[in-house]
C-alpha cells in the first residue's frame, strides 16, 4: 500500500483527496480479494463439505461483492468532482457520499464474514 507524505504546502483539498482515494483503493482491494476467496470457499463448500445451499449463499455472495466492486470504480472515476466545490454545501455531500460507500463497505464485509464463519464451522464438524 502507497505511504503518501503531506506536505505544508498541500491544501486541506488535497489531502482530503488522497485520503479518500487511499481508502477506496484499500476497499477496492479487499473487494478483489472477497471475490477470490468467495469463490474458493464456494468450492470448498461444494466439493468438501457437500453444501450446496451453503455455495448458493457464497455464489451470491460473489454477485454482491461484484456489484458493489462495480460501484466503488464507478466513484473513483466521479471522485474528482469534489475538487469542484467551491462551498460548503458541496463539501458536505461529497463528505456524506464518503461515508455512504464505507457503510455500504462495512456492511457487505460483515455479512461477508457470517457466510465465511458459516463454512469454517462446516468444516470444523
Amino acid at each position: 500500500m502507497n505511504s503518501n507524505t503531506f506536505f505544508a504546502h498541500d491544501t486541506d483539498e488535497q489531502i482530503i483527496q488522497t485520503k479518500r482515494l487511499q481508502d477506496l483503493q484499500t476497499w477496492i482491494s479487499h473487494l478483489s480479494y472477497v471475490t477470490n476467496e468467495c469463490d474458493w470457499l464456494a468450492k470448498i463448500a461444494s466439493n468438501k463439505i457437500h453444501d450446496r445451499v451453503l455455495r448458493d449463499e457464497l455464489l451470491e455472495k460473489i454477485e454482491v461483492n461484484s456489484a458493489l466492486l462495480n460501484e466503488f470504480y464507478n466513484y473513483k472515476s466521479s471522485i474528482q468532482s469534489f475538487q469542484e466545490c467551491d462551498d460548503l454545501d458541496c463539501d458536505l455531500f461529497y463528505i456524506n457520499q464518503h461515508d455512504a460507500y464505507h457503510n455500504k463497505y462495512v456492511k457487505h464485509i460483515d455479512a461477508y464474514r457470517q457466510v465465511k464463519n458459516k463454512v469454517y464451522l462446516k468444516i470444523l464438524d
